[in-house]
């Protein structure tokens, strides 16, 4: 079964700007994340965060059921994945990027509102992905094509900073700062004036996971870092919070379903930038 109500068909908007022998380029933007290249045959996992994931030369899948490929896709050019939602994307095309939007900020909210149709807990269809898909298509992947792509793109999807519980907001900052910190949720509760189960669930109803997710999202972002600026993979693990290299491995895999090792060799241009 495919599921498939676009009205132009799934082909219909193939992008002819996209390139198929760019280098991959991963930008660590804030706290989000953007990638761009091949889709690297990702197997069904969940993210801490939501990702909006884009055709840029042609149609993506959504799996009805991630557990039973065969019930079906859902073809489409833009795909909302909600945080903590277990997936597996279809990509028969060459280029794809995956947006990956921190639960805290208004992004999430912001995206939901634009999304033209809902099958399940996923949305399709952004209402300017024509223009989306263009403009990351046509982007120099380089870091001088970043910053001249970046702001278009947060004005473009009309990306805001977070507004969300202050004291929630204070305990994400903190995770994000200090990733490798072993303070646990009752122990950031006491600090902002909650108690553990009163901030339990108000940190999952304001991320959209859990506090243990989120710091692990913390973590994963933390050692692309380290790895920016040098360090080894050991290294960058240790510095992030990670026990191992192994630990690290383990995570990245469950995180976003493949080895860290593999995106690693894939010659991936890495950004590191401070853009709003």
């Amino acid at each position: 079964m495919e599921v498939n109500d676009s009205n132009d068909g799934p082909l219909a908007a193939l992008s002819k700007t996209s390139c198929p022998q760019a280098r991959p380029l991963l930008v660590s933007w804030n706290a989000r994340a953007l990638y761009i290249g091949p889709a690297l045959q990702l197997a069904a996992h969940r993210n801490a965060v939501a990702v909006l994931a884009i055709g840029l030369d042609g149609p993506l899948g959504v799996a009805l059921d991630p557990a039973d490929p065969g019930l079906g896709v859902v073809n489409c050019r833009t795909a909302l994945i909600e945080p903590n939602q277990l997936h597996l994307l279809a990509t028969p095309g060459a280029q794809y990027a995956f947006l990956y939007v921190d639960a805290l900020s208004n992004d999430l909210k912001t995206l939901h509102g634009r999304c033209r149709r809902r099958v399940g807990m996923v949305g399709f269809d952004l209402d300017n992905e024509d223009a989306l898909i263009a403009l990351l298509a046509g982007m120099d992947r380089s870091a001088e094509g970043w910053r001249a792509t970046g702001e278009r793109l947060a004005t473009l999807l009309s990306l805001y900073p977070a507004g969300t519980d202050a004291r929630i907001r204070k305990v994400a900052g903190t995770l994000l700062a200090s990733p490798a910190d072993e303070t646990d949720a009752a122990g950031h509760a006491r600090h902002v004036g909650l108690s553990s189960s009163r901030f339990q669930h108000l940190f999952k109803e304001q991320t959209g996971v859990s506090f243990r997710r989120y710091r692990l999202w913390a973590r994963l972002q933390a050692t692309m870092s380290n790895v920016l600026d040098g360090r080894t993979l050991t290294q960058a693990a240790h510095e992030a919070g990670f026990s191992s290299s192994a630990h690290l491995s383990a995570a990245f895999k469950a995180m976003f379903g493949l080895p860290l090792t593999r995106l690693l060799s894939g010659n991936v241009l890495f950004v590191r930038s401070s853009q709003k």
